[in-house]
């Protein structure tokens, strides 16, 4: 395997079918990618049918790994990450609002550079004008606390080498702080990548970081600023 992708499932089963095809499509066009779903500990019928749809599909490309409890998000994406065999690794959403496909898109990206310490990640195209101001107004927030300009910092996929992962999964939160973590590793070790995604609308299955939900968007805020208080290279 050339590239490993993690993909965090937490009460997406209104979305499992159509990623798992999306999955099958990729793997069938690029059999070295893996891809690893992972089961963040949800309390919907998630697990039945994800077992259900991988058995029927039968790919050893795509797989499924358990989580028992859920923890965080950042804590489904890091157990993923144990899972993978790729010296190069990504993740995406499950909410289909981002082509898994621009998975490979960084894939190509990153393999037209020498560092390892090179992280590739998306950049959303077509977002509403206050999520977007909302973005940039956290990306200011972050530069003037931590002297580093990291735009739209949710955005997805990120794609980063296994040399960069090992040293700084130690550390890394297990919340939806765990973007900027990374990001911020990436810029300070080596440099990051932007390429424009298409963000298109969520189809089934709830927000789980705040997008156009405004109560969730400030949750999010809330626990994001307080991370990048306290936040420390390490």
């Amino acid at each position: 395997m050339q590239l490993s992708i993690v993909i965090p499932c937490y009460n997406e089963s209104g979305n499992l079918v159509a990623l798992v095809d999306k999955c099958e499509s990729l793997v069938t066009k690029h059999p070295e990618v893996e891809v690893i779903l992972v089961n963040n500990g949800s309390t919907d019928n998630s697990a039945q049918v994800m077992d259900e749809i991988l058995a029927k599909k039968g790919n050893p490309n795509i797989r499924s790994y358990f989580v028992e409890v859920n923890k965080g998000y950042g804590f489904g994406i890091l157990e993923g990450l144990k899972q993978t065999n790729a010296d190069v690794i990504c993740w995406t959403h499950a909410d289909l609002q981002t082509d898994i496909f621009d998975c490979v898109k960084a894939f190509e990206i990153f393999k037209q550079q020498a560092d390892s310490y090179t992280l590739v990640k998306g950049r959303r195209q077509g977002r509403p004008l206050f999520d977007s101001l909302f973005t940039s107004l956290m990306s200011i927030y972050v530069l003037f606390k931590l002297q580093k300009f990291i735009p739209d910092v949710n955005a997805q996929p990120k794609l980063f080498s296994r040399i960069f992962y090992n040293q700084i999964e130690r550390n890394a939160p297990a919340d939806f702080s765990l973007d900027l973590y990374f990001l911020v590793h990436a810029s300070k070790m080596g440099h990051i990548i932007e390429f424009p995604v298409d963000f298109a609308a969520r189809t089934a299955g709830e927000a789980k970081g705040g997008s156009g939900d405004l109560k969730l968007k400030l949750k999010l805020t809330k626990r994001t600023l307080k991370f990048i208080n306290e936040f420390k290279m390490v």
